[in-house]
């Protein structure tokens, strides 16, 4: 199940084309593949940027969660954060330690965060934390090893062998599995009615499941799986028509559809497209010109 499901559903950021100094991804091992979306970071050693050096980016609900490692090279600093599920975008401006420094993180899917975790995910919907409150020993155990090299591909081999020894099955729940599933593969076009009679499950032990394993309520997930689906369709297919989407994703009209996309990615479907692209474009857009 949960191997099919990662291949039916590969949530995407608001620039997925970006590769450069300083982002680019790369996938897990198979092993790992069905639980980790990506790792992520700077391909090498790069030149902090600095604020206010028109360096700006935005973070977009991609129904994943990350922890995020950052290293500045001159201090010997390792900093991390993890970052639970976000149900709205938010801006990002690069601020670093005035010296050489990179960036590594591992990007779970919501669902699979807490295979590597002993934690109750409750009530971390978007906020960040300490990545020890809920992954505990992965600073001093990891952290430090991941500073042995700045290449990205390396760093991935490190955590793999870590996040492979941490993996618990024994928290693997096929209820949770099987209502994801059924969320994705309906493209976000189900209830939370139907979710509990095909897999025989109150509502309340439904948003007991959600709630501990993903830190967002059943609603909350479909409408996040709905939107990134959409997003996915417009990014890809380079146009956007509101009255086709509309009926696709099963929103009441094409108002309703673009209100919930802007609050969802805090700018227009026409903005979105272009800032995908990436270049001069994004800053403009983050202006609002």
């Amino acid at each position: 199940m949960q191997k099919d499901l990662s291949r039916l559903y590969f949530p995407i950021t608001a620039t997925p084309f970006e590769r450069s100094d300083y982002y680019a991804e790369c996938l897990p091992c198979d092993a790992l593949r069905p639980y980790i979306r990506c790792f992520w970071g700077t391909p090498g050693r790069v030149l902090s940027r600095g604020h206010g050096d028109g360096s700006h980016g935005i973070v977009i609900p991609d129904t994943c969660m990350d922890i995020i490692f950052d290293f500045a090279c001159q201090s010997g600093r390792v900093t991390g954060r993890f970052c639970a599920i976000d149900e709205n975008s938010y801006g990002t401006d690069a601020k670093k330690e005035p010296s050489f420094c990179s960036t590594f993180a591992i990007r779970f899917y919501s669902w699979t965060a807490a295979l590597f975790s002993r934690s109750d995910f409750s009530g971390s919907k978007n906020r960040a934390f300490e990545p020890d409150s809920f992954f505990d020993g992965i600073m001093r155990n990891l952290g430090a090893r991941l500073f042995e090299t700045d290449s990205l591909e390396k760093r991935a081999v490190i955590a793999e062998k870590y996040l492979l020894k941490k993996l618990d099955l024994k928290r693997f729940d096929v209820n949770l599995m099987n209502s994801v599933y059924d969320v994705v593969y309906s493209k976000g076009r189900i209830t939370v009615g139907d979710i509990c009679s095909r897999n025989v499950l109150s509502e309340r032990r439904l948003e007991r499941l959600f709630a501990e394993n993903t830190g967002v309520s059943p609603k909350t997930f479909i409408t996040l799986v709905r939107y990134q689906l959409l997003w996915q369709e417009i990014c890809f297919s380079g146009s956007f028509n509101a009255l086709d989407l509309a009926y696709k994703y099963g929103y009441f009209d094409q108002p309703h559809l673009l209100n919930d996309f802007k609050k969802r990615h805090g700018m227009t479907p026409a903005q979105a497209l272009k800032f995908s692209r990436g270049g001069f474009l994004q800053d403009r857009i983050l202006r609002g010109e």
